[in-house]
């Protein structure tokens, strides 16, 4: 008998007169299973990533319709208060030429001031504290100059861009009007742009019975509306606008679209590896000019790197499902506390830290979401899925929202 039988092959099962026996190995011919002829268990549950988790939409929200062509908004900037020198000054300064400040370009920056006005600035070298006088006002234009007089402390000289901070407008008793100077209002806008998804199917596919999905039409409808929320999700973060044409789709200008053109601390081209010392300048900077609930959106991977700092910053919520927690906010060293939203799919060197409060999406009167089924034309039937929208973005000219734009 077989006793040194295999147990390894199935070919030792014939061994001591036995025929070969039917076996459950697909190919196997001529004992094993013709592939297709055999019942299958199909789980009637659809292994699914969740595609419509969409955590910058879920936060800002959707504004008012529009009927326009296009939505727009007014904004007027204050300023900062603070003047900076486009070269250094010497110790009989009389005069300095304003350079940009905080984004702001110099003859902007000029309207803070007018006669009258007086100005701080510190010398860290010699420790020197000045107030000065602006004599005459300011010439807007090229090369604006400020005419100044040393009011108390001892003036010595300048670094450039030394901050030259705004303390008020001071008048003598019986004074006479002076010359105003209110800022002048832009006008913001943003396009409409449409996303758009197809559902065709025959009428024989229709109405044949699939596993898991039942309906093969429903089921495609349902992927393509989860797949245009998502397309909205990543419009309103990374689109920049294009302006339609007869032949050219218009795009709408999302936040990248919207902060690429700025400058100045709210947008940082220069730190590769995010730190917190990064993070702490970007959020005391947007807090000083404004922005407020502010909220990091990133990569997984940028986010991750919160938990690398200061133990004692980080803020988590307990995961009721799975025990101990995740990270949901980070304390920056200012007392600030940003909320952190780790992102999927994304790419990993943009990074926003945005004031949620001041951002709304704004869909097309009617046309937030629309399905329609097509006139029948055949044996099939045609379905169109349309959202035409456009984003609102207050402050993002006002530095009230930033951008790590080189990140690793």
């Amino acid at each position: 008998m077989g006793t040194d039988a295999s147990h390894w092959l199935m070919t030792e099962a014939a061994v001591g007169g036995r025929g070969s026996f039917s076996r459950d190995i697909i190919g196997d011919v001529p004992f094993g299973i013709v592939d297709g002829t055999q019942r299958r268990d199909v789980s009637e549950v659809l292994d699914l990533l969740a595609l419509a988790d969409t955590p910058f939409i879920n936060r800002i929200g959707w504004g008012p319709e529009s009927g326009g062509n296009k939505i727009e908004w007014m904004t007027e900037d204050l300023g900062s208060g603070k003047l900076r020198a486009i070269a250094a000054t010497c110790s009989d300064c009389t005069s300095f030429v304003l350079n940009s400040v905080d984004g702001m370009s110099a003859s902007n920056s000029a309207y803070q001031i007018a006669q009258g006005s007086v100005l701080y600035v510190y010398d860290s070298v010699t420790a020197c504290h000045t107030l000065a006088v602006v004599t005459t006002p300011p010439t807007i234009g090229t090369g604006v100059s400020v005419h100044i007089s040393i009011i108390a402390g001892i003036f010595v000289s300048m670094e450039i861009n030394q901050p030259w901070y705004v303390v008020g407008r001071f008048a003598n008793e019986g004074s006479i009007p002076g010359v105003p100077q209110p800022r002048q209002r832009a006008l913001c806008s943003n396009t409409f742009g449409i996303l758009r998804q197809d559902v065709q199917i025959t009428g024989t596919m229709k109405s044949t019975d699939m596993y898991v999905i039942g309906r093969e039409d429903r089921h495609q409808v349902l992927m393509r509306l989860k797949e245009l929320q998502r397309d909205r999700e990543k419009a309103a973060l990374y689109s920049i606008m294009v302006t339609k044409t007869s032949i050219l789709a218009g795009t709408i200008n999302g936040v990248f679209g919207f902060l690429r053109s700025r400058d100045g601390t709210a947008i940082n081209t220069t730190t590769y590896t995010l730190t917190d010392t990064a993070i702490n300048t970007m959020v005391s900077f947007l807090w000083e000019n404004g922005g407020r609930n502010l909220t990091f959106f990133g990569h997984i991977n940028q986010v991750a790197k919160f938990t690398r700092w200061d133990k004692s910053r980080i803020r988590s919520k307990v995961n009721e499902g799975r025990g101990g927690g995740r990270i949901t906010e980070y304390l920056t060293e200012s007392g600030i506390v940003i909320d952190l939203v780790p992102m999927a799919n994304v790419p990993t060197n943009l990074a926003f830290v945005l004031d949620t409060s001041k951002i709304k999406l704004r869909a097309k009167r009617g046309r937030k979401a629309i399905m329609e089924k097509l006139g029948k034309m055949g044996d099939f039937d045609d379905w169109q899925i349309l959202s035409e929208f456009s984003m609102e973005m207050k402050g993002y000219n006002l530095n009230q929202h930033g951008m790590f734009a080189s990140l690793v």
